[in-house]
Formats: C-alpha cells, sequence, structure tokens
C-alpha cells in the first residue's frame, strides 16, 4: 500500500520588493507582485510539486487562479525552517500576479493546492491553509530623464559613451526595486560633457541643472528627475546627486557612472543599476545611513545594524522580481546578507525604511504641478528683455534639408510707458521689468571659490524666481558660509543681491574639500549688466554678456561619423565670447522639446541618431544666447 504524501502550509509571502511576513510593506498598485508560499512535507514520500492560488478581489467578484512559475521538491525530512528558504528563491513556490489583480484595493488568498508533478494527483495539505487579505495602493510613477554623457580623452583621443546595457539595467532596476508601478522615461539623449576629463560629478551636474532648467522651460515636467550617465572606459567618476533635498525639490540632479565592473559581488555586466538608484535617491531626499565608510547622515535613524535590510531572518528580507527581456531571474535578497542601496556595503537593494521613505516622497512630488506643455513652435526661452530702441531677433525654419536658410522676424522693441523704479540699496527687490534667468554654478566652500558655469533666459515655468534681500550667514550649508549672486545694471542703479542656498554634493570622498551647485532663477532687471558670485562676502567669478546674440542664417548638412547627424551653422555673425547656444530636439513635432546640447562655443550640432527608434522624425532647435537675451530657430526635421 502506497503512503500518500501530504503537505503543510508554513508561511505565505506577497512581495513586489522588499517584504515581510506581516505585509507592513506598502503594496503598490500595479506593480509587478510574487506570492512566495513556503510549504513543507509533513508525511509520505519525497515528491516534486506545482500549484495553483485562488485570488478574489471582492465577494462578488469571480475567483481568479494562478499557478506558480516553479516546481520544488517535497520532502518530509528536508529542513522546515521559513527564513532559510526566505533567502533562496527556489525554495519557494512563486506566483506572478496578473496585473488585472493588482489594482487598487484588496486582495485575498482564498485557497491554495498543490498537484504532483509525477502523477498530477493532488497533494492534499494536514492543516490549515487560511487565506491572506492584502491591500494595493495607488502610487505616482517615476519620472526620470537619462542622459549619456560623451567625453573623449587620450592621445589619440578615444570617444566613450555609456552603453545600452547601461541605461536598460538602470530603467528595469528602477522599475524592480523602487516603489512605483511605472517608470516615466524622457527619450535619452547623448550629451556632449563640456568640462575637460577627468571632471567630477559637480561638472556633469552643473551642465544637467542647465539641461533641466531649458526643459522644463520649454514646458517638460517639472517633477521629472534628471540623471546622467558617464562610462568609465576613459576614467572613473565618483557619481553624486548636487543636494540631499529635506523637502520636495525635483531640481536636485545626479550623475552616475557605469561600467561593467563587478565590485566583487555584482556579475550581471553593468553596475549601472544599483549605482544609479543609488544617486536617484538622494535625490528623493534619501540619506546615508553611514556603515561602509560612506557619511553617517542618517545612522541615528536608520532601525537596521550594519546596513542590513533586516535585523534578522524573520523579519524583512528582499525579492527581485526579475526581468525577463533582459534575462535577469527571480532572486531572493536575504535581509541579513543584502544591505541598503544607500549605504557603500556590497550586495545592494533597497531596505523598507528606504522603500516607503522613497514613496512618501514620491507622493509629495507628485502633488507639483506639472507645468503646461508649450504649444508646438513657442521658443524655448522666453521672449528676452531688450533695452528700448534695440531689436529683438525670432528665427524660424525653412529651406530646402541640404541648405536650410531659417526666416528672420525682427521686431523692434518699444519703449516701456513709464520706467519701473529702481531699489535704493542693495538687497531691495528689483523691478518686475527684465528677463528671469538661469544660473548655474560650482562653489567650494572649503576654499570658498566657485565659478558660474551656465547663464540662460528661461521662463517663468523653470521655477520662482529667488528673492533679493540680506543673506543670512546662519543659513549657510558647512559652517554659514554665505553664497549670493549679484546682479548689477548697466544704469548706474544699486545692484540687488539674491542669496542663494548651495546645493552640497552627496557623495564627497573622505577629506574633500565640500563642494556643491548654485542652481537658482533670477530676475536680472530691466538693463543687466553683469552677475557676480559672492562666496563668504567675496566675489570669486563674474559673468558679463556678449553683445545680441547672433542669429542663425543658415544650417548645413555636415560630415559625421557613422550613426550621427551633423550640421554646421552659419551665424549672421560671428559668435564673440559671451556667446553660447542651445540645441533642442522634438520627436512630437514641436509638442515638447528636449535638451540635447548647452553652453556650447563650437557652431555644429552633432545628434547621436542611436537614442532614437528608427523611424522617428526629428526636429531640431538652437537657442544662441549671451546669457540675458536669446534667440530661437527651428530648423528642417531629419528622419532616423
Amino acid at each position: 500500500m502506497t503512503t500518500q504524501t501530504l503537505a503543510a502550509l508554513d508561511a505565505m509571502e506577497i512581495t513586489q520588493a522588499v517584504q515581510d511576513l506581516q505585509h507592513s510593506v506598502t503594496l503598490i498598485a500595479g506593480k509587478t507582485t510574487v506570492i512566495r508560499v513556503y510549504v513543507s512535507g509533513a508525511s509520505g514520500p519525497a515528491t516534486g510539486v506545482s500549484g495553483t492560488v485562488t485570488l478574489l478581489r471582492t465577494p462578488n467578484d469571480p475567483p481568479v487562479t494562478v499557478a506558480s512559475a516553479n516546481a520544488l521538491a517535497l520532502n518530509p525530512n528536508a529542513p522546515k525552517d521559513v527564513p532559510s528558504r526566505r533567502a533562496d528563491a527556489a525554495l519557494s513556490l512563486n506566483f506572478v500576479l496578473p496585473s488585472a489583480v493588482t489594482a487598487e484595493g484588496a486582495l485575498t488568498v482564498s485557497a491554495v493546492a498543490l498537484t504532483d508533478t509525477l502523477t498530477g494527483a493532488n497533494v492534499p495539505f494536514n492543516g490549515p491553509t487560511n487565506g491572506v487579505t492584502v491591500w494595493f495602493h495607488k502610487s505616482p510613477p517615476l519620472r526620470v530623464r537619462v542622459l549619456w554623457l560623451r567625453y573623449s580623452t587620450g592621445n589619440p583621443p578615444v570617444t566613450y559613451t555609456p552603453r545600452d546595457i547601461d541605461y536598460n539595467f538602470l530603467i528595469s532596476w528602477l522599475k524592480r526595486a523602487y516603489p512605483v508601478a511605472e517608470v516615466i522615461v524622457t527619450p535619452r539623449a547623448v550629451i556632449d560633457v563640456t568640462a575637460t576629463p577627468p571632471f567630477q560629478c559637480t561638472d556633469t551636474n552643473a551642465q544637467l541643472a542647465a539641461i533641466r532648467a531649458l526643459d522644463i522651460s520649454s514646458g517638460a515636467d517639472r517633477r521629472t528627475h534628471y540623471i546622467g550617465q558617464v562610462a568609465d572606459g576613459g576614467f572613473f567618476m565618483r557619481g553624486c546627486s548636487s543636494g540631499v533635498p529635506d523637502t520636495p525639490d525635483p531640481t536636485t540632479v545626479a550623475s552616475s557612472p557605469c561600467g561593467a565592473a563587478t565590485w566583487n559581488w555584482d556579475f550581471d555586466g553593468s553596475y549601472a543599476d544599483w549605482y544609479g538608484g543609488h544617486e536617484l535617491g538622494h535625490t528623493y531626499g534619501r540619506k546615508h545611513p553611514g556603515f561602509c565608510g560612506e557619511s553617517q547622515d542618517d545612522l541615528q535613524n536608520y532601525p537596521f545594524p550594519a546596513g542590513q535590510l533586516a535585523k534578522d531572518a524573520n523579519s524583512f528580507a528582499g525579492f527581485d522580481v526579475g526581468d525577463p527581456q533582459l534575462n535577469l531571474p527571480m532572486v531572493a535578497r536575504p535581509g541579513v546578507q543584502w544591505h541598503d542601496v544607500m549605504t557603500y556595503c556590497n550586495f545592494q537593494w533597497p531596505s523598507s525604511y528606504t522603500y516607503e521613505g522613497i514613496r512618501q516622497r514620491l507622493l509629495a512630488e507628485d502633488a507639483l504641478a506639472a507645468g503646461a506643455p508649450t504649444p508646438a513652435g513657442t521658443p524655448a526661452a522666453a521672449p528676452a528683455y531688450v533695452p528700448a530702441g534695440e531689436l529683438r531677433v525670432t528665427t524660424y525654419g525653412g529651406g530646402r534639408p541640404d541648405d536650410r536658410f531659417p526666416k528672420l522676424a525682427v521686431t523692434a522693441v518699444p519703449a516701456p510707458a513709464s520706467a519701473p523704479a529702481a531699489g535704493d540699496e542693495a538687497g531691495e527687490a528689483p523691478p518686475d521689468a527684465g528677463q528671469i534667468v538661469s544660473v548655474v554654478g560650482t562653489v567650494d566652500l572649503t576654499s570658498r571659490s566657485g565659478a558660474i558655469r551656465f547663464v540662460n533666459p528661461v521662463t517663468a515655468a523653470a521655477g520662482p524666481p529667488t528673492q533679493a534681500g540680506e543673506p543670512d550667514g546662519a543659513a549657510g550649508p558647512d559652517g554659514g558660509v554665505p553664497v549670493v549672486l549679484r546682479v548689477q545694471q548697466a544704469d548706474g542703479s544699486p545692484p540687488h543681491d539674491f542669496p542663494v542656498t548651495i546645493k552640497l554634493a552627496s557623495d564627497p570622498e573622505p577629506g574633500q574639500e565640500r563642494t556643491g551647485l548654485v542652481d537658482a532663477v533670477v530676475p536680472v532687471g530691466a538693463s543687466p549688466q553683469s552677475i557676480a558670485l559672492l562666496v563668504g562676502g567675496q566675489v570669486v567669478d563674474t559673468f558679463r554678456p556678449g553683445a545680441l546674440p547672433p542669429a542663425l542664417r543658415a544650417a548645413r548638412q555636415g560630415t559625421a561619423g557613422e550613426g550621427a547627424f551633423k550640421l554646421d551653422l552659419d551665424f549672421d555673425q560671428a559668435p564673440q565670447p559671451g556667446h553660447t547656444f542651445a540645441t533642442q530636439v522634438s520627436t512630437n513635432a514641436g509638442r515638447t522639446w528636449q535638451t540635447i546640447g548647452v553652453g556650447l562655443k563650437n557652431p555644429a550640432i552633432t545628434v547621436d541618431r542611436s537614442q532614437f527608434p528608427r523611424g522617428t522624425q526629428v526636429q531640431l532647435r538652437v537657442i544662441s544666447t549671451n546669457g540675458f537675451t536669446s534667440t530661437t530657430s527651428d530648423i528642417e526635421s531629419f528622419e532616423v
């Protein structure tokens, strides 16, 4: 007589990235979800089993049956402790839920059934199989723009660009590890780094901040976070964000290295995923726990020892649902062996603490206004203020594809009916008339030095202008060093001081000087002459605009390398010191624009075709500026 195998249901865990057996971590509606069922052999011979779970959304809905994605051995003599089985995805029956059952609301696992994989017979349980009820919560998407930061170095020069695997792994990791069901990705772009290698992340973050200001000025969603990827082939750039904001602040940008290094634990071909996730975590206000050589910014609040995901094997455990399209398998992340992604430890994955913290910041940022999209044909920069009697030049596209001559619209600027009065002394609010500009610079608070990197006219969509006033040294970071932008007027009126808060770099090396970013929108008044950067009361750099910016007269296709599209630009006058230009692309007939170059001085555009899907119609735009005024030219599009 054959003895029948009996099974025991030991535990059930419904997980998306990190969870405990009490289901205390928020489940996100629409996010890939796995039910891990821990069964063991109670008696009888060993056998292999697969399973099904029966799911109910409400008592009135029809039940949904889901089959397990795997089978496992049921051996009454095998160890039955749940913690060891949670540490291995192959030791639980895993059920990948269809998205329809993970919509917002309750979900009940009403039944579990096992089937002998050899005979097809039902394997009964010798005890209760009471169901589990959980709730899925609607959560905002993650909005991100990933920029490939290209550079050349060596003799002869070699060009280094991130790889597809670096981009794909980062986006996939964010979908799997962050508390989101959707990652809204603005089409990636290849950007040439303006700084000279070996540059630092503060250099690339300054460029990203200037690009973001132009994007938002053009109508992009201001809730979008920006991250740049830098290939490690020429040198290794240590990653950082431009700050760790205590309140919602999507203007905080980040740069991350990428490549195939293993770091002695990551052998999937790219470390861009968790490294980028770390730097983006800073932009959502997540600090270093302080256990593996990182700064101890959150040591008192981090709830688990040694930067781990859990205090012991019975509580929290990470779980990576995998990505079949990238051949990434489903993998368990044991809570004691794995560490929080905000540490510098090996084996990184988000803890429940970081996971819930990012979710709360996403909810807060989602309440921010997205910003209205810019109508097709609207220039990226605001109509720039020009003193009365001078000319404002706007250009728009036209001409043959091989010889583009944009048409020019030249408009005289009338004198205002009554000139606004300037303040009587520095620190008073400036007049409302005049352009607002984005000012991006870098500051070293230790040596009290700095530089203004980018100045570009923007629209009010870029953010509320910084208010003029007296600098408050006590409010300054790192010992109260005040940092001020001083706008000087050409009419001899007193200057206006704008105190700015420095965004300190998030990941300094031990002993490194405290560096950070100036990223401000300031009104420049009716007759701006210069912008000075003051650190600790001393002028460390001054920006002075060139003459009125040149207008684009022609754009002709040039010779480019394989996979690139190049245009040589011909302006109506030779660019002078103080003149730069930016380039933007649109893939939706001009409804939205993304910046692919800023602070450029060489009158040529090179666009990497690989960043666009085949068949895409790409429209190009050139913005020429002296920092305070600008001209905008839409150039005929090309097809990838």
